[in-house]
């Protein structure tokens, strides 16, 4: 399936030389088999490396930076990729220990300049393997998000601050991978990108034009790609093309594999009667995806009672309730205005950690 998969774009000899070095950068977000649906199947990753190595390159590099507060180098060994990399003769790297290189990002809106590993600036090819997973931030991450792994772990907290979607699509602009390769083999539904139910739905998806290849992933998930915000922002700034009607689709017909995958969807009101008070008006998916996990995950856990007692408003064109119950936590940067009337906690949108993290140490206190 994979040697056709990218028979159907041309093939690895239109983009691989001899000598050669590879970048195969997996997703890795923490130490998880691939049968959970949260990481890169590892069997994929080791017929990509086969192939690459058929194609001539000298050097094959399997590299990811896990998610913060996750070592890369236990994802090694939980995935088995250590193994496979001796058996392939790659070489593994853990980009949070690379050598960094700042890079300048012409025409980034949110970041114009962004520290990249020296070892993945210096590849010759890099190929993007991301999952096919719903994640808490956005209904999918997908291709574009995928590269956000490459980065130091402060920037990844600060691109919940400087505006996720177009930190990711100002990321791409210079580290746009050669070819996507999108791992629907088992991917993942519900509560992703690490807490949600795997999807045996046993495709790939690649391209060299990575709106592209998230657009048909999208499309494959039942969501429409225009509401995955990178992926929209990537389109309306010409990082490749993200309408569906558009793109050429080889191989399976996408009719015959479309899946809709499980999103999580949160009535509000219904927690007014645990004593936790959510006001949403106009928010983005950002935002409401963030939450709608938050209190998934919290509800999932028996944490849910560290919302008691707070009314938590988030959205662009929410207002104070005129009655307010508890305490009034700001979400979001579009709750800035009211800052001075409550608790604020700032992102586009906040990390979903930093939301948990503020209420626990309110518990505390």
């Amino acid at each position: 399936a994979l040697r056709k998969g990218l028979d159907l774009i041309g093939g690895l000899e239109t983009t691989i030389c001899r000598g050669d070095t590879v970048i195969v950068k997996p997703n890795l977000i923490k130490p998880a088999h691939y049968k959970t649906g949260i990481t890169t199947n590892s069997i994929l990753i080791k017929a990509i490396c086969k192939m690459t190595r058929e194609e001539g390159a000298k050097r094959i590099i399997i590299a990811d930076g896990s998610a913060v507060g996750y070592n890369t180098e236990k994802a090694f060994d939980e995935t088995g990729l250590r193994d496979i990399a001796k058996d392939v003769k790659a070489e593994l790297v853990n980009f949070k220990k690379s050598e960094w290189i700042p890079v300048p990002i012409p025409g980034g809106k949110v970041i114009h300049r962004i520290k990249l590993p020296r070892i993945f600036l210096e590849a010759d090819v890099v190929i993007n393997v991301p999952v096919m997973k719903t994640h808490d931030a956005f209904p999918a991450t997908l291709g574009l998000k995928n590269i956000k792994g490459v980065i130091q772990e402060e920037d990844k907290k600060r691109f919940h601050k400087w505006g996720l979607s177009q930190a990711i699509v100002d990321l791409n602009k210079v580290a746009f991978p050669d070819i996507t390769i999108i791992d629907g083999t088992v991917g993942m539904e519900g509560l992703g990108p690490t807490h949600g139910d795997p999807v045996n739905l046993g495709i790939i998806i690649t391209s060299k034009d990575t709106v592209a290849a998230d657009t048909v992933a999208a499309t494959v998930m039942g969501i429409d790609p225009m509401e995955i915000e990178y992926v929209k922002l990537a389109k309306e700034q010409g990082l490749g093309c993200g309408d569906i009607s558009k793109i050429e689709v080889v191989g399976e017909k996408l009719n015959s594999v479309i899946r809709p995958f499980k999103q999580v969807r949160l009535d509000f009101s219904k927690y007014r009667e645990r004593g936790i008070f959510i006001h949403e008006k106009g928010a983005c998916s950002g935002c409401r995806h963030t939450m709608e996990a938050l209190i998934s995950n919290l509800e999932r856990e028996g944490n849910l009672d560290i919302l008691k007692g707070y009314s938590i408003i988030f959205g662009q064109l929410v207002h104070i309730p005129d009655k307010l119950e508890g305490e009034l936590v700001n979400i979001g940067v579009c709750t800035k205005k009211y800052k001075d009337k409550g608790y604020y906690i700032p992102g586009c949108p906040p990390h979903p950690e930093d939301i948990t993290l503020f209420f626990q140490e309110k518990r505390k206190k």
